[in-house]
């Protein structure tokens, strides 16, 4: 058979659904397994916790009781908890205070790339209208005066350590709020043997030297944050501490799960109930001599100058479904981008998906995580929570959806809807891919209004992006098709076409409503070649689309190449022209590559492509900017306190492509690329110009040394 991928494009006007019928895909092959259970949606529905604890710690016994009679708890994607290690540092580099701000200013800046607008997302990378540079690099912020852009290399940079006198603490990415005048960083911690969601407020009435002035934390790590206005909203996976008892082998506790499990494999069914029955009550009566402390989590505030105030999460704050599940607490803490109004929430769950619209943000929680089952079919519970300007989130309802989702962009709100792609494991025949629209408008149940079911049998979803009455998904099988959908109305969906084509798209970018961008990999009819496809799509005839253009940078003859954008969407930038207009415009993308010919086409920086689907060239290629001369330094080497880095060969490693941000004035378009090392200034134009540089204080993993080291090598 042709071994192809194709695109299907979904309009929400036209969804094959429960309420309007048809069929979206070929036969399923038969219906769902009888072993496999569905948990009804009643039992997943939250209710609060009392204020005394008493039914939490009834809820806690149960959980623990399950789980400490589930012989194999972590399978598939299950709830199982997740141990990091403690990262380690070496100290930051000295701050150096930079001048005053210059006269000139850019006329437009780029932002992050987010999914919804006006949902912010955290980055590593920022820009403010005044053309300064924000940019996270470890324990460090930089700031730099980027405009314009000549001159870059003579321009003072600020560092600061975000870890403060932490030093388990690490960064992870950052908010930039010029209206509040703060900028946020968000972290975690791992100091005294516990794990940290940290949050640490800075003020910029100087923009060049950031003051810190509070840190908010609470216990647990952090999935994912978001931001709308003023209020970040913080969704953190705390796993509730397991008694030391647990896994004490030589407890009586123990002599009786033993005695369960060999009953139970005898086929005993009373005496392994009778069994269980003692497990039970015995580890009720210790939860409820430990009392609810040891179970629960704790906040934190700590303004500068101050010390720290700490409170534990109050039972009545955690919600909690019927069913038994795994005892680890989604938390949602919100605050304003100042500190101030800091509220919390919490529920039993095992959600690792969140998508936040602008008024409700949606916790996605497979299957795998609620119910101590093996023969779990695929689902996915969905918890819809209202956001607060000012105060905690609130729980409004429940939807149910078959399968599981792989990241957020698999789920988008739209007119009082909420549309989900998910892939359904498990049954004959699958995997199987769905698009389900959900009602978001009421409290309780978010019943379901259509859905696509049963698409491209065998595959499994590898990217979705719904657009307004759109829906774009794209499937694969890893040497069969790659399939793309097309969605519309909720209640009378239709499929709108299918369009075959090599390889797959991960990465999907709306530009406008005439065209679809996306970022992947390439293929053959047969196979994966190895390296990024970048594809341009008219999708303005939904019945029609069609593959306008695609960009395949060449690495020689079986080179490799990658690109961060391929699974992190803030590292792809694309800039238009005037801002009145999606297209014409640039696009940059970080591009690692590695060639295997005798030209040596090892590359780090990134690639620049121009957007102009009215041209004679849809898509065309205008140059790459290398970041490795930047690596290869000594200065990006150094260290303040003179230690010695070990070797690094792989310039392409070491010079590892992060962000891109466009400035635009009367003059011109400028793109900054910034990288592990550095930041490099070009004409957006004519990338090849090179207007400026920067090297940035940098403590790599592996440092490449130019007296011992060739490009291209080995580590």
């Amino acid at each position: 058979m042709r071994k192809q991928s194709a695109i299907i494009v979904v309009g929400l006007a036209g969804l094959l659904g429960a309420c309007g019928g048809g069929s979206g895909g070929s036969d399923p092959g038969g219906p769902t397994p009888e072993e496999l259970v569905k948990t009804p949606p009643a039992k997943l529905a939250l209710e609060t916790f009392s204020a005394d604890c008493g039914d939490f710690l009834d809820y806690a016994a149960d959980a623990l009781s399950e789980q400490f009679l589930t012989q194999y708890y972590c399978f598939a994607d299950g709830p199982c908890p997740v141990f990091a290690a403690t990262p380690e540092f070496t100290d930051g580099d000295t701050a150096v205070t930079g001048g005053a701000a210059p006269d000139p200013q850019p006329d437009r800046v780029s932002t992050t790339n987010t999914q919804e607008s006006g949902v912010d997302e955290a980055d590593v990378v920022r820009a403010d209208a005044a053309g300064r540079l924000y940019v996270l690099s470890g324990r460090q912020l930089h700031v730099l005066e980027a405009f314009p852009p000549q001159g870059l290399e003579q321009r003072a940079v600020t560092s600061i350590d975000v870890g403060g006198d932490d030093p388990a603490f690490y960064a992870t990415d950052f908010y930039l709020d010029p209206e509040a005048g703060s900028l946020v960083v968000l972290g975690g911690s791992y100091a005294d043997n516990r794990a940290r969601a940290v949050a640490v407020v800075y003020g910029l009435q100087d923009p060049l030297a950031p003051v810190e002035q509070a840190r908010l934390s609470v216990d647990g790590y952090a999935l994912q944050t978001r931001r709308i206005g003023a209020r970040i909203h913080r969704v953190s996976r705390f796993d509730v501490p397991t008694p030391d008892w647990f896994y004490d082998g030589g407890d009586a506790l123990a002599d009786l799960r033993q005695r369960y499990f060999e009953v139970r494999g005898a086929g005993d069914g009373a005496d392994a109930d009778a069994l269980k029955a003692q497990v039970r009550a015995e580890i009720a009566r210790r939860v409820q001599a430990a009392g609810a402390a040891p179970f629960l989590p704790t906040l934190s505030r700590q303004l500068a100058g101050q010390s720290e105030q700490r409170q534990q999460l109050a039972c009545d704050a955690i919600s909690h479904p019927e069913v038994t599940t795994a005892m680890g607490l989604a938390l949602v803490d919100s605050f304003n981008t100042d500190a101030s109004q800091h509220a919390i929430s919490a529920i039993v769950n095992n959600a690792y998906q969140v998508y936040a619209s602008a008024a409700n943000l949606y916790l996605m929680q497979s299957s795998f995580g609620w119910f101590f089952a093996p023969e779990q079919a695929d689902q996915t519970a969905i918890y819809r929570l209202a956001l607060s300007a000012d105060g905690p989130v609130a729980y409004r309802a429940l939807g149910l959806v078959d399968g599981s989702l792989g990241n957020a962009y698999q789920a988008s709100e739209y007119a009082g809807a909420l549309r989900v792609a998910t892939t359904e494991r498990g049954r004959e025949g699958g995997p199987y891919n769905h698009v389900t629209i959900l009602d978001a408008t009421g409290d309780g149940t978010m019943a379901q209004l259509g859905a696509v079911r049963d698409l491209a049998p065998g595959e499994t979803v590898q990217g979705a992006r719904f657009v307004g009455p759109r829906g774009f998904v794209v499937t694969y099988r890893q040497v069969d098709p790659l399939f793309a959908l097309d969605l519309s109305d909720p209640r009378q969906p239709r499929v709108a076409d299918t369009l075959k084509i090599p390889g797959f798209s991960s990465y999907l970018m709306p530009l406008g409503d005439d065209y679809l961008l996306t970022i992947g990999r390439a293929g053959t009819d047969e196979q994966l070649t190895g390296e990024v496809a970048i594809q341009l799509f008219d999708v303005r005839n939904l019945d029609s689309i069609q593959q306008r253009a695609v960009v395949t940078p060449g690495t020689g003859d079986a080179g490799y190449s990658y690109s961060a954008a391929e699974y992190d969407p803030h590292a792809f930038s694309y800039f238009p022209d005037a801002a009145a207009a999606a297209t014409p415009g640039t696009l940059a993308v970080p591009l690692q590559a590695y060639g295997k010919d005798a030209a040596g086409t090892d590359f780090a920086g990134f690639l620049v492509v121009r957007v102009a689907p009215d041209s004679g060239s849809p898509l065309l290629e205008t140059g790459r900017i290398d970041h490795t001369a930047l690596a290869a330094g000594t200065d990006a080497c150094a260290t303040p306190n003179g230690a010695e880095r070990p070797p690094c060969r792989d310039l392409v490693y070491a010079a590892q492509p992060r962000r891109s941000v466009f400035m635009q004035d009367g003059a011109g378009t400028y793109l900054y690329t910034i990288s592990a090392v550095g930041v490099i200034a070009s004409d957006a134009l004519q990338p090849d110009v090179t207007l400026g540089s920067r090297g940035l204080p940098y403590d790599p993993p592996c440092c490449y040394l130019a007296t011992d080291a060739t490009p291209g090598g080995s580590p």
